[in-house]
């Protein structure tokens, strides 16, 4: 049995009234559109918010870079397209720069190749793969902050799915702290809900992809104008992609 659970905006369900809302289905903040997602009987779904609140309200343009590795690749346009999906309603040019098996210096090679096109939000979502050495890990992070110096960036926690995400998370907080223009999104708290991972805990199952974006949506809100596009990707490698787990919509390997 499943429930569908959407997203009031202080985490409550809400009785039925003129405005058409029902119990237990709600808005995110700032939205005007309905966000649902269906998870197993009982599952409560209670968005974060980073660090700071909404980063839309602290910039002037609507160009957001996303980087990350399988997990955010599962919500790009050539699988699910969730992301674009969840963030053009509410104004955002997207694009979504993230390739299955990449670790966390992955992100320090496409912001070195990207951030020049200029972007008024990053989002980070690295840290999946992990190696075991947490101060490498840390390094890395730092410089991808370092890059993005004068942009808004998010960094989101990983799922716990093993004790080792725990440093890995740990690592992230701590290279966030040394930077004002970063705020932590804690993914970790959403990524434990049953019904969010599939059967290896560690990708997204359809509900998974879709809290995911609206997670990122929340974080974001609207951006100063409404200009939306989903814009295509330079790094879309999927060699690395187990299709068991996650299925490409179109053929998608690029040398």
């Amino acid at each position: 049995m499943v429930i569908v659970v959407a997203i009031s905006s202080c985490g409550d369900a809400t009785s039925e009234s003129q405005s058409g809302e029902l119990e237990g289905v709600g808005r995110l903040p700032g939205y005007d559109f309905w966000a649902p997602v269906t998870l197993p009987d009982g599952a409560q779904l209670d968005l974060p918010l980073p660090e700071g609140g909404p980063v839309g309200g602290r910039v002037t343009g609507n160009r957001v870079l996303l980087v990350g590795d399988s997990i955010l690749a599962s919500t790009a346009k050539r699988y699910g397209n969730e992301m674009c999906d969840t963030l053009e309603p509410l104004g955002w040019q997207v694009a979504v720069e993230a390739e299955s098996g990449r670790f966390a210096e992955f992100g320090t090679r496409v912001l070195q190749a990207r951030i020049d096109a200029v972007w008024d939000v990053v989002v980070i979502y690295l840290g999946t793969n992990y190696e075991g050495n947490a101060a490498s890990l840390r390094d890395d992070f730092e410089d991808m902050f370092t890059i993005t110096k004068g942009v808004e960036t998010v960094v989101l926690t990983t799922g716990v799915f093993r004790a080792a995400q725990r440093d890995v998370n740990s690592a992230i907080k701590e290279a966030a702290a040394k930077f004002d223009h970063v705020h932590v999104l804690d993914w970790a708290s959403v990524a434990k809900i049953p019904g969010i991972t599939g059967k290896d805990r560690i990708h997204l199952s359809d509900a998974g992809r879709s809290a995911l974006a609206q997670t990122i949506g929340r974080a974001l809100d609207y951006a100063p104008y409404r200009e939306p596009e989903c814009l295509d990707p330079r790094f879309r490698d999927d060699s690395a992609i187990n299709e068991e787990l996650i299925t490409p919509t179109t053929e998608t390997t690029i040398p």
